[in-house]
C-alpha cells in the first residue's frame, strides 16, 4: 500500500478512537460510573442519598408528621424494589428511640440502632406504612 494513503487513514482511525472514548465519557457521572439507560434521560439514582434524606426527614423532632410523610413518599417516589433493598442496605441501622420517636436519648436509656423497616413503620401512620408496603412487600 502506498505511504501517502496510510497518513489519511491512520488520522481517521486515531479521530474514530477518540470519538468513541469522548462518547463513552459523556456516559459517565462524576465519579466514572457508567449510567444505567443510555438513553437521552440519565439515572440520578443514588440509595445512600436517598437513605440519607429520609434519615435526615424522620431524625428530625421538629418536623411535623405531614412533613415527614411528604419528605418520606416524595423521596422514594420511583424507586423500584430492587433500588429499595439498595436504600435498606445505604440506611443500615442507625440510633433510634422508639419512645420519643427521635434520635435524642435520656441518660438512662440505652440508645438502640432500628433498621429503615422500623425507622419508617415508627415515623408513619399505620395506613401510610401499608400503602408503603405494598409497594416494597419483600422489604416492609
Amino acid at each position: 500500500m502506498d505511504s501517502s494513503k496510510l497518513l489519511p487513514i491512520s488520522v481517521s482511525v486515531a479521530g474514530l478512537g477518540i470519538l468513541l472514548f469522548a462518547i463513552a465519557q459523556a456516559n459517565k457521572d462524576k465519579n466514572g460510573n457508567a449510567y444505567l439507560n443510555q438513553g437521552t434521560v440519565e439515572n440520578s439514582f443514588n440509595a445512600k442519598e436517598i437513605a440519607t434524606v429520609l434519615y435526615d426527614a424522620m431524625k428530625e423532632a421538629n418536623f411535623t408528621n405531614t412533613e415527614k410523610r411528604k419528605t418520606i413518599f416524595t423521596t422514594l417516589t420511583g424507586v423500584s424494589q430492587a433500588q429499595f433493598s439498595w436504600v435498606i442496605k445505604a440506611f443500615g441501622s442507625r440510633y433510634y428511640n422508639t419512645l420519643t420517636g427521635n434520635t435524642y436519648f435520656a441518660l438512662w436509656q440505652s440508645p438502640v440502632k432500628h433498621p429503615l423497616k422500623v425507622w419508617l413503620k415508627e415515623e408513619l401512620s399505620d395506613s401510610d406504612y401499608k400503602l408503603l408496603k405494598s409497594n416494597y412487600p419483600k422489604y416492609l
